[in-house]
């Protein structure tokens, strides 16, 4: 099961998060949370993507 500290850790920043939002991301198996990993890595790398959030508390790339 995913963590809080190991999606942190990853880059997450969760301090927005909601209760219900935290509920599932801990609920993770550890695949998807290298899925997850693994495509904000690649977004990262790619020259013209800029994290952000928007305010209806989804988290975009």
């Amino acid at each position: 099961m995913a963590t809080v500290d190991q999606l942190e850790a990853a880059g997450f920043d969760l301090t927005t998060a909601s209760e219900e939002q935290l509920a599932v991301l801990r609920s993770l198996s550890d695949e998807e949370l290298h899925v997850l990993a693994s495509i904000r890595e690649r977004m990262e790398e790619a020259a013209d993507v800029e994290g952000h959030a928007y305010a209806s508390g989804g988290w975009c790339w």
